[in-house]
């Protein structure tokens, strides 16, 4: 037996009837976010199925068929890139969540979710980060996730072949953004997302108009592209609460930070982290506790500038 299909055991023992929930395409600049949720026959395993991004196209090609003969139940939750841009992220995680989920209330007793806790699910769940390693329910959750999304993009690419959609998916590659800077966006791109954010005035989709410089964006994306070559993962950008606004969300081995990001091109540090001050720290830190109490969060976190220098990016912790 695999060790993905131990834990699952675990669960059916304490909880019944278990179904796997995650999802797929959170990062691309265009197209949906798919989740699905999954209850697999108790007596299903497989040596092969673990979490999606660690196997190849053709291995989850092979796979998903089997998955999908040996399970009591599937079912889909679908976010466009429309409403991701209304809504923000956060609101289309819960939303496709919620959406695959509603036809398995009533068959399944608990709901196994990769990563971090989402509130406002109305389902029994328990969450793990990196889960699509742990649960073969949630592994076969998230192969039927991206091969689904990867689909609907193989669909884009007849409709909008300029873009490459059946190379990419979607995600932010060279060729893709040069696409884009040619041809300008298509209507599944994500208007919301850097740097479409940054080229286009969104919601203008019919004329496209150059936006005009925006160094905040600009210095939000380069501190966003250091951080991720750190190991970090973007969880939000320009996240906004009743307090007001935190520019980065990131997280990494299972802890957040919370940025914000000061820029100086003379070689002012000092003046530019001035305008962090007390006052400003206080409203972080709201917006920080909004941010968790939203998510259900309750991991390590820390909040802290990232100052870009003519020199480079630093980072300055905040107690």
């Amino acid at each position: 037996m695999s060790e993905l299909y131990l834990f699952d055991q675990r669960y059916r023992l304490e909880y019944g009837v278990i179904a796997g929930l995650d999802e797929a395409g959170r990062g691309p600049l265009a197209g949906p976010l798919v989740a699905c949720a999954i209850v697999l026959s108790p007596d299903f395993d497989n040596e092969i199925l673990t979490d999606s991004k660690k196997l190849t196209d053709k291995s989850r090609r092979q796979l998903k068929p089997v998955i999908e003969d040996s399970a009591e139940a599937v079912s889909l939750g679908v976010v466009t890139s429309s409403e991701i841009d209304r809504y923000r992220m956060a609101w289309a995680v819960r939303t496709s969540f919620r959406r695959a989920m509603t036809a398995l209330h009533s068959t399944a007793d608990v709901f196994l979710i990769d990563g971090n806790s989402v509130t406002g699910l109305n389902a029994p769940s328990r969450f793990f980060v990196k889960g699509d390693s742990k649960s073969l329910s949630i592994a076969a959750a998230s192969v039927i996730a991206k091969v689904t999304r990867d689909d609907i993009m193989l669909k884009a690419h007849e409709e909008y072949p300029d873009y490459g959609f059946n190379r990419h998916k979607g995600y932010g590659t060279a060729a893709h953004i040069s696409a884009i800077r040619k041809k300008g966006p298509s209507p599944i791109h994500r208007m919301s997302f850097a740097p479409l954010s940054n080229m286009y005035q969104t919601g203008q989709m019919s004329l496209f108009p150059p936006a005009p410089p925006n160094p905040g964006r600009a210095a939000e994306m380069r501190a966003a592209r250091h951080y991720e070559n750190l190991g970090f993962r973007v969880l939000e950008r320009n996240w906004r609460s009743s307090s007001g606004e935190i520019d980065l969300i990131l997280e990494k081995e299972a802890s957040v930070v919370f940025v914000e990001v000061k820029s100086t091109l003379t070689g002012g540090e000092k003046r530019a982290l001035q305008k962090i001050d007390e006052k400003k720290l206080a409203r972080l830190r709201n917006v920080a506790v909004e941010w968790m109490a939203e998510t259900a969060y309750q991991g390590d976190c820390s909040l802290e500038a990232a100052l870009i220098t003519p020199d480079g990016i630093l980072r300055i912790p905040f107690p």
